[in-house]
């Protein structure tokens, strides 16, 4: 199960819990409150998560395998992450000739530090890390550790929160479809809040 299912699981459990707010007023947004505890649990459950390489100068494959010391402060995200890498290697070009440089495998880890844009609009969250205190591990890898770096550090990283599949709940001789739209993600220290607005359809059973 990845992220986003697992994190989507665990905001069905809540939500269950507001329904009765909801359905007086399906246009009411509901606030939900996520400890960074409960995100550093559902994201350790999460991992590993391969990392798409954007690039014409490094080829093979990197996952994220650990994030942990996660902090959620006012408007920023703090944590210590693990990348691997596994089969890669260096292109560059020299005198108009593309040379391959194979590296093999990769372990680095860095503190990151990250801002989030979130537009309801495309139900689309920008994370913008910042990568401090990088450190690697291998011989002769110096060169693509920063390359993977500057794949990442303040750029931001598209992450999708649509496309929901409707949540459904039986309620006696009815069946609710319950349809969330993000309207906001916030963060406030130790928090990670959601503004979510519930479109509920009723549907009734056939006896």
């Amino acid at each position: 199960m990845n992220f986003k299912q697992n994190f989507f699981t665990l905001l069905f459990i809540l939500f269950s819990a507001s329904l009765s707010l909801a359905e007086s007023n399906n246009q009411q947004a509901i606030t939900m409150s996520f400890p960074d505890s409960v995100v550093q649990d559902v994201l350790t459950k999460s991992l590993p998560l391969h990392v798409t390489i954007n690039s014409d100068t490094i080829l093979g494959s990197v996952s994220i395998d650990k994030i942990k010391d996660l902090q959620i402060l006012e408007d920023k995200l703090l944590g210590h992450i693990t990348l691997s890498g596994h089969q890669l290697s260096l292109v560059t070009t020299i005198a108009g000739h593309n040379l391959r440089m194979k590296i093999g495998s990769l372990t680095m880890s860095f503190q990151c530090d990250a801002t989030i844009r979130f537009d309801a609009a495309t139900q689309i969250l920008y994370i913008r890390p910042l990568i401090t205190e990088l450190q690697s591990s291998g011989n002769e890898q110096a060169d693509i550790a920063s390359a993977i770096v500057l794949l990442f550090n303040n750029q931001e990283l598209p992450v999708s929160l649509g496309n929901l599949q409707p949540i459904t709940r039986e309620t006696g001789d009815k069946s609710l479809s319950i349809t969330m739209n993000i309207k906001e993600v916030n963060l406030q220290p130790d928090n990670l809040l959601l503004s979510i607005i519930p479109a509920i359809k009723v549907i009734s059973k056939t006896r």
